[in-house]
């Protein structure tokens, strides 16, 4: 399917929360899978197609300052994407943050984050 943005389908949708502990519990029986990775202020489940759900200990940095639902658009390539978003106003709270799937964070003009993230899934 050819891709008509600059953003594609979302392949991550993280949720910021006050309880790291009990909300990953939640998730994982919902989710009816096995946490993939987790550290002292996230837990991910990797979803049957290759896509994300994380969840995201709350705390003072931009990205994660309050309890809400964010979501992690696919882009081809992030170096060109997030200049391109930049070039055309788009407040980017976070550089890129380098690894196998690089990402990044921005900001939408009413202060909703987002996240675009070069990954390594391909649209179904």
């Amino acid at each position: 399917m050819e891709r008509r943005g600059l953003l594609g389908w979302p392949t991550w949708i993280g949720v910021v929360v006050e309880d790291l502990d009990s909300q990953r519990g939640f998730w994982a029986d919902l989710l009816g899978l096995p946490e993939d990775h987790a550290g002292d202020d996230f837990a991910s489940f990797k979803m049957p197609d290759g896509r994300w759900f994380e969840l995201l200990q709350r705390s003072d940095d931009p990205e994660y300052d309050r309890r809400r639902f964010q979501v992690g658009f696919q882009v081809d390539d992030i170096e060109a994407a997030h200049a391109e978003l930049v070039r055309r106003g788009v407040e980017a709270i976070t550089p890129i943050y380098e690894g196998e799937e690089p990402w990044a964070y921005f900001r939408d003009p009413e202060g909703n984050v987002f996240e675009i993230k070069q990954a390594l899934v391909t649209d179904p």
